[in-house]
């Protein structure tokens, strides 16, 4: 049923699942976006049969989207920033009953349950969703932009379609999602533009909630914030 390709970058294993069977699913379902679907599909045939910058995911001298992060502000000020971007309409809050916290909460709940000594890491709560959730097409989907002074490179936790919506998903455990919102923004600004998709949305999840966003966010409200905040830390601003 799945596709798997797994690759060592920076000597750390990231395996590529890649669920077929849910990918043509959503073909014949959808009819809106097929020809995203194939764009999707030739990036997921590409990166199954290795056929990736792997000298640039290796290199030390170019950034990972994984190191943006917010910093230099107090979590208060997070917090309230975060509350403003709730109400505004902004970012959009699932509680712990939607979808996605639901997943990792059913995979907690099974190591309670066989008294596994460990808590689940990314990869148990990934690929159960992967099998289990018919959205689901792919997870640690490397993604990359190879434009000369542009080069970045990132690992996708996983790729759902919702209706016509493609969904760039990361799963946090740690929470304060707003603090590494920077991170998956780039990953769905980075889908966007190297697959030419007209509908993304980016997620950060754990089993408490899932946040969710337009990616363009991280140009607009997320720089006009931290301008006012005197962060000049906004590396990411020269890749976008």
């Amino acid at each position: 049923m799945l596709k798997i390709k797994t690759f060592i970058h920076q000597n750390i294993p990231y395996s590529f699942n890649w669920n077929k069977i849910h990918h043509k699913q959503k073909y014949y379902q959808l009819n809106t976006n097929r020809e995203e679907l194939n764009r999707l599909k030739n990036h997921f045939k590409n990166v199954y049969q290795g056929l990736i910058p792997n000298y640039l995911f290796n290199s030390r001298e170019f950034p990972r989207a994984s190191q943006f992060k917010i910093k230099g502000i107090k979590s208060a000020f997070i917090g309230s920033f975060s509350k403003k971007l709730l109400r505004s309409g902004k970012i959009q809050y699932h509680n712990s009953n939607s979808k996605l916290p639901r997943y990792a909460q059913n995979v907690f709940n099974i190591y309670r349950v066989n008294k596994f000594m460990n808590i689940p890491g990314h990869e148990p709560i990934l690929k159960n969703i992967l099998i289990k959730d018919k959205d689901a097409l792919a997870i640690e989907i490397p993604i990359w932009n190879e434009e000369k002074n542009k080069e970045i490179t990132g690992h996708i936790d996983l790729v759902q379609i919702e209706n016509d919506v493609v969904k760039v998903i990361d799963y946090k455990p740690e929470g304060n999602f707003l603090l590494s919102l920077p991170q998956v923004a780039m990953y769905g600004l980075l889908v966007k533009s190297k697959l030419h998709l007209k509908k993304v949305k980016c997620i950060s999840f754990n089993k408490q909630g899932a946040w969710e966003y337009d990616p363009t966010i991280l140009k607009l409200d997320v720089k006009e914030y931290l301008i006012s905040q005197h962060i000049s830390d906004r590396q990411w601003e020269l890749l976008i």
